[in-house]
């Protein structure tokens, strides 16, 4: 099968790309500044390309778009022209499926609910972002695109993916640090853990979100499907975690909550996409194997 990946440089993309190409004509597309600081194999085809501006006819032809690429939450509530740039670069996407009538897979989140428990593909949508809202919309296009032009389109919503260990000031336009890597960091460094009280989240760990995004592949029609643990871990406990997969001393400093969102609790029910995957890892598994990767040179 040919598959673009779009955002492959990225946090998701720079571990499943590796993966499909193992087994598949893969095209890896991000924007970098420079390659010297590449989170992908130098093997790989690959397209360093602004999405939004990119001139559709020429990309490759392909079977599978797999659209990971956006400007983070932090980026996109500095300025809506972030978000204007994730929706050109959607619909560029879309337009390229429809001419090839390519499958899609494309990249949600969790954020699309707003704060709470147990989140069914059917709750209500209630984004307390701009960029919550934009991934709304995104998940809207495609849904126009799959019942106007028959695409095949499947949307998985992430939340709070974990063990990033991706170069991020290599891209054009800024990464981000996930509050678990900036935990782990700052355990290893022996500072204390930026901790703000009350929150609770389902948190992903990477092979699990690779496994799950895998499993989808090949599916017709219109499909959403949530991708977590169905686990809510309160944030307070996880400083201990830390502490016994590094077996480092650690420390907490409280901070005040994010006012990007403000989003106090979430997890995901996964009920839905349980006939085809389920998660491998729970947190305390994930952050042991997580703290390994980060010991090791790069």
């Amino acid at each position: 099968m040919r598959i673009l990946v779009t955002g492959a440089e990225g946090f998701v993309g720079s571990n499943l790309t590796p993966k499909l190409d193992a087994e598949h004509e893969v095209t890896a597309l991000d924007f970098l500044t420079s390659r010297k600081k590449s989170n992908l194999p130098r093997s790989i085809p690959y397209l360093n390309e602004d999405l939004s501006s990119v001139d559709v006819p020429k990309l490759p032809k392909v079977n599978l778009i797999i659209h990971l690429a956006i400007i983070s939450i932090e980026r996109v509530s500095e300025s809506s022209s972030y978000e204007q740039i994730n929706i050109t670069s959607m619909l560029k996407m879309l337009e390229l499926a429809k001419k090839h009538k390519s499958d899609l897979i494309l990249a949600s989140s969790g954020s699309v609910y707003g704060s709470g428990l147990n989140f069914k593909e059917t709750s209500s949508f209630n984004p307390l972002s701009l960029y919550a809202t934009g991934k709304i919309n995104a998940e809207r296009y495609a849904n126009f695109y799959h019942r106007k032009y028959g695409l095949n389109v499947t949307v998985l919503r992430y939340t709070n993916c974990y063990g990033d260990l991706t170069y991020i000031d290599n891209k054009v336009y800024p990464g981000k640090k996930d509050v678990m890597r900036i935990f782990m960091e700052n355990a290893l460094a022996d500072k204390p853990l930026p901790l703000v009280e009350g929150q609770s989240r389902d948190f992903t760990y990477i092979e699990d979100v690779v496994e799950a995004t895998c499993s989808v592949m090949g599916l017709k029609g219109f499909n959403v499907f949530n991708v977590g643990t169905g686990v809510a871990v309160e944030v307070k406990n996880i400083p201990s975690m830390i502490g016994e997969a590094t077996g480092k001393p650690i420390t907490v400093r409280t901070v005040p909550p994010r006012s990007i969102d403000n989003l106090q609790k979430r997890s995901l029910n996964i009920e839905k996409i349980s006939p085809l995957w389920k998660p491998k890892y729970d947190l305390a598994k994930g952050l042991k194997l997580y703290a390994e990767k980060v010991c090791l040179p790069r």
